[in-house]
């Protein structure tokens, strides 16, 4: 088992976002310190998180490909550069094609590393796995009702969950990936998480709200 982590220098909706002091370190490292004891991949167009990693013994830190720190920045290529760099770690630093990979986001602070294995478990019937909300509200699709049926009057707590991809972590072995090119397949099970492990920080009012997590 491989983790594989992508960590970005800058960020467009919350500048500077992976370094914000977050609980007294920086964001990023939530992460890394979980996973300590695991090895760790990590891709990534920052020196400082090269620098940092060279005292991490369970770490492989190395410079984003200038082609995929290109293709960032061209929302026109048809493929995403996300995809490109997990093909590229894949190829470089895994040999057996049933190696189950796991990439969380360092934008998820709370995820617990048994959460991830236990998640793994599921490969024994699926193809990939990915982290996911349930959550039981009224909930419309381009004006018509998914989880319930409007002529009727429901309870909240009688609701089928509506299930929304919160990109905690993917997990899947080289063979699947290689084969369909993707974190995700047809035969993938929704991981349900719950709060805090689901807390997604891609905002400053996510920021403010895990800050308030901290005093708690």
């Amino acid at each position: 088992m491989k983790f594989f982590i992508i960590i970005k220098e800058e960020s467009e909706r919350l500048p500077n976002k992976n370094f914000l002091d977050l609980g007294g370190i920086p964001l990023y490292k939530h992460l890394l310190n979980e996973l300590k004891t695991e090895d760790v991949y990590i891709d990534t167009d920052s020196d400082r998180i090269i620098e940092e990693c060279k005292t991490l013994s369970n770490i492989i830190c190395y410079k984003r490909d200038i082609k995929h720190i290109k293709l960032e920045n061209n929302i026109e290529f048809g493929v995403s550069p996300v995809l490109l760099m997990i093909e590229n770690f894949l190829d470089k630093y895994v040999y057996d094609d049933n190696e189950i990979i796991i990439t969380p986001h360092v934008t998820s602070p709370y995820i617990k590393l048994k959460t991830m294995v236990d998640a793994t478990k599921m490969l024994s019937e699926y193809d990939t796995v990915c982290a996911c909300t349930e959550h039981k509200e009224f909930t419309y699709f381009k004006g018509e009702a998914v989880n319930f049926n409007p002529n009727v009057v429901s309870k909240t707590q009688d609701l089928e969950p509506v299930v929304m991809g919160n990109g905690a972590f993917f997990i899947f072995t080289k063979k699947v990936f290689m084969k369909n090119k993707n974190r995700t397949s047809e035969n993938n099970y929704f991981y349900p998480i719950k709060f805090p492990e689901s807390v997604e920080i891609d905002t400053l009012d996510d920021f403010r709200l895990a800050e308030i997590y901290e005093l708690s």
